[in-house]
């Protein structure tokens, strides 16, 4: 990856110092060598493991994982996505979780937003080495017609998914392998902040970053975008165990739609540790705010993985 397209990203931190604190394992899931970067803070400390959204990659989150890395954790950064299944990235995600709790530790934290955030909350209604989490442009029960009602409000990219539902079920059977552009159903540059300043900030993250980034994924299949709307959930909400935080962007993805579903989902929660907390932000707050970020974020880490 050309370090110019990474650097972008970075804000408020300094690249050449992220960059020396960075090293790379590997695990291995179905057969296949994935690569995690990740800071250390050492064998005993606690942990968190990063999961982007769509299309993104792992860079994308090395200021974030860093900041977060200087509050005492271990940071790991999930690789893209690439086109795989919602299930196809469950077990992906579980491999890397059982790769960091066999050569680090079990104490255990994410942080996911959007795809990565609805791939982890359910992997939370199952058996796994997480021991809290921290969701953001996320998450979902896949399969609820409110759930589907949200994203499919609005024009531009929301008009297209209503058009690409009914169609791709349709195809789906047929032609799995269909490749369709993520821009297809998601609009990178709508999704810019309109408060002024931020504005500023996350224009350059995507028109500078983003829409020209060479290891950006450009192209899902068929089989990966339908999961996210027909995958159900592994088991009820009753089995969500660990202490669980929402953090809603007021001016996130799906707008007001998305932002009234997710904090439903969050009161519909079993009687576990919960936070929600809103953002006065955009989808890309943890991008354009990197300190603000890490600090909510670590705040809650702290307070869930100190035992």
């Amino acid at each position: 990856m050309k370090r110019s397209y990474w650097h972008t990203y970075v804000q408020e931190t300094d690249v050449d110092e992220i960059e020396r604190h960075l090293q790379r394992t590997s695990f291995t899931s179905s057969g296949k060598s994935f690569e995690l970067i990740y800071f250390e803070e050492g064998k005993n400390a606690p942990t968190l493991l990063i999961s982007q959204g769509s299309g993104g990659h792992a860079y994308v989150f090395a200021e974030l994982g860093y900041r977060m890395h200087l509050r005492g954790y271990n940071v790991f950064i999930m690789p893209k996505h690439g086109g795989a299944t919602i299930l196809e990235l469950m077990a992906r995600h579980k491999d890397a979780l059982d790769h960091i709790a066999a050569h680090w530790n079990d104490r255990i934290g994410v942080f996911a937003e959007g795809l990565g955030g609805y791939v982890v909350f359910y992997l939370a209604l199952t058996e796994s080495p997480m021991k809290s989490v921290v969701f953001q442009n996320a998450p979902a029960i896949l399969t609820e017609e409110p759930f589907r009602a949200a994203i499919l409000q609005g024009k531009g990219s929301a008009h297209r998914r209503k058009i690409i539902l009914p169609l791709g079920k349709l195809l789906l059977r047929v032609a799995p392998y269909l490749k369709l552009p993520i821009s297809s159903y998601l609009d990178w540059k709508a999704l810019i902040d309109t408060k002024q300043g931020n504005r500023v900030v996350e224009t350059r993250l995507v028109r500078e970053g983003y829409l020209h980034d060479p290891d950006f994924d450009r192209w899902y299949p068929l089989s990966a975008i339908m999961s996210l709307l027909l995958t159900p959930p592994p088991g009820p909400l009753t089995a969500l165990k660990i202490p669980t935080m929402f953090l809603v962007a007021l001016r996130g993805f799906g707008g007001n739609a998305f932002v009234e579903y997710v904090e439903d989902l969050y009161h519909r929660l079993p009687n576990v540790k919960k936070r929600l907390v809103e953002v006065d932000g955009s989808v890309y707050w943890m991008l354009s705010h990197p300190k603000e970020a890490a600090d909510v974020i670590g705040e809650w880490f702290d307070e869930t993985l100190s035992f």
